[in-house]
């Protein structure tokens, strides 16, 4: 008999819908659905994002609906009352039907916390807490991160790490942050690095798309600040001034869009450098296997840690792609340096000029680079790997204590 598993996600701007605009998000909820059912789980999902009006899940829904204070204001108050209502309903759907419910957190919701109460284990999946987002404040226009009734946020945040079961954290460094400012035990708190479903990103069954002829840098993504796309930009302009025949294709959306293509017109080179915008889930394997090497570079943050653990390290290895990324935790995990990729120091665009040169002058190496990546990917780091250490933990620490 089959075990059954709640999948639980409250934010209205997640979906699992193809044309959603939280692809990063999309992709992570469906390899841990389709893992659970490769273990002969069988899933039932409560996804308030698959269940709102598609106006709401896509591009530009987010920073539409905070565009204005009273609107965001409005959102927050609203949200912890949709909430509670979401939990009533997915109760009242799956109720008794599931063993366990995996819940994605979102500030304001904690729909498991109903189910737990009924003897159910409740497991938390964290990706980014409200406690440690960037201060920022609201400034009446988009902002990504913003929520106005931060104090609140944090209180019910820190109220629901405590309540549930087992809380996953993407890294070891988010672990120690929820540890040390939320007094969370360390035993509750299990690091799940991201991962790939493997079986989706294989370059083996899916045609390349190709951009540029020659030799390709690319990054898939959200185009905001901390991507630090600037630095290959800049980067790239100065090493085609020196003779290196490299292009830069940038897939994705984001507020930084427009700032990074002027940057690009104005050190030249333009036509070296495609922004392509946002494709549909299916064809990020195809634009990925066009590359020579993916691009990751995230800077470091302002008096903040390094804690993400990003999708698009997984996704360019397991298209048996290289990758050019700067040296944070999870990055150094996954990337053995100069076999499987390389690493470079964050926010330093000299030390990133040495690395790409470093690559480009071993471009034809590059192919065995890639297949080692993806051993190391579908050995190591797909979903299924992962969803089997969360339920050996949930057996071991929840099931058998009971």
């Amino acid at each position: 008999m089959k075990h059954q598993l709640g999948f639980l996600s409250g934010s209205p701007q997640i979906s699992t819908r193809p044309d959603a605009g939280t692809i990063g998000a999309r992709a992570h909820i469906l390899g841990v659905i389709r893992a659970f059912e490769r273990l002969n789980w069988e899933v039932k999902p409560f996804i308030v994002g698959d269940r709102v009006p598609r106006q709401l899940v896509n591009v530009g829904s987010e920073q539409g609906v905070r565009r204005r204070f009273l609107f965001a204001l409005a959102a927050d108050l609203m949200l912890p009352v949709l909430g509670a209502v979401n939990a009533r309903r997915a109760w009242r759907e799956l109720g008794r039907r599931v063993d366990w419910v995996y819940e994605r957190y979102s500030p304001f919701n904690s729909m498991g916390q109903v189910f737990k109460r009924h003897g159910i284990p409740w497991i938390l999946e964290l990706n980014e807490p409200v406690l440690r987002r960037e201060p920022a404040p609201y400034k009446g226009k988009a902002n990504k991160t913003n929520i106005v009734l931060s104090g609140l946020a944090r209180r019910l945040e820190i109220r629901t790490f405590k309540k549930c079961d087992v809380l996953v954290c993407i890294s070891g460094t988010l672990k120690e942050i929820i540890v040390r400012e939320a007094g969370i035990p360390p035993a509750k708190v299990m690091v799940v690095p991201n991962a790939v479903d493997s079986e989706v990103f294989n370059p083996e069954t899916c045609e390349p798309k190709r951009i540029f002829a020659g030799f390709t840098v690319g990054y898939v993504g959200g185009l905001y600040p901390r991507q630090g796309l600037e630095l290959m930009i800049e980067a790239l302009s100065e090493l085609r001034a020196e003779g290196a025949e490299i292009s830069l294709v940038v897939v994705g959306e984001g507020t930084m869009r427009a700032p990074w293509e002027a940057l690009a017109r104005r050190l030249g080179g333009f036509e070296h450098v495609a922004f392509v915008g946002r494709v549909q889930w299916r064809e990020v394997p195809r634009f990925i296997a066009g590359f020579d090497l993916g691009y990751y570079g995230q800077l470091r943050p302002r008096e903040m840690e390094m804690y993400h653990s990003p999708l698009k390290l997984y996704e360019y290895m397991a298209m048996a792609k290289p990758v050019l990324a700067s040296e944070f935790e999870d990055a150094r995990r996954v990337i053995r340096n100069e076999e499987t990729g390389f690493l470079f120091q964050p926010n330093d665009k000299e030390d990133l000029k040495r690395v790409l040169k470093q690559a480009y002058g071993s471009r034809n190496e590059l192919p065995k680079m890639g297949s080692k990546a993806r051993e190391e990917i579908v050995s190591k780091h797909d979903w299924l790997a992962r969803v089997r250490d969360i339920i050996s933990a949930v057996e071991d620490q929840v099931v058998k204590s009971r």
